[in-house]
């Protein structure tokens, strides 16, 4: 029986992967990548709020260092995904998201 991918891509993930306003992959390659990047985001927001808690940084000291953490190789994540992955972290923890995270802050591709 046919079971059609009932899998929900958020818009702002979605984004990533949408150039000229067409898809750049495969809706089953984005959901996969989606998968990750939120069970990923759910990971790290508790290794966030164990390092700012342990630590007293502040929320946004500990998003950079994750951030940073993602980013180092060998990177399992691109630039954009770890970047939405922490802004997700920001989120799910109900942390208020520093500028350096915003999408306006970023420079163009």
């Amino acid at each position: 029986m046919y079971e059609p991918d009932q899998t929900f891509i958020a818009d702002s993930f979605m984004v990533l992967y949408t150039a000229n306003g067409r898809p750049t992959g495969s809706r089953q390659q984005v959901a996969a990548r989606y998968e990750f990047c939120e069970d990923m985001a759910t990971q790290v927001s508790e290794m966030c709020r164990t390092l700012q808690f342990n630590t007293d940084v502040s929320e946004s000291t500990a998003l950079r260092n994750c951030l940073d953490g993602l980013l180092a190789p060998p990177a399992s994540v691109s630039a954009d995904e770890a970047t939405w992955v922490m802004r997700r972290v920001a989120e799910l923890l109900d942390w208020h998201l520093p500028l350096w995270l915003m999408p306006e802050s970023r420079p163009p591709k």
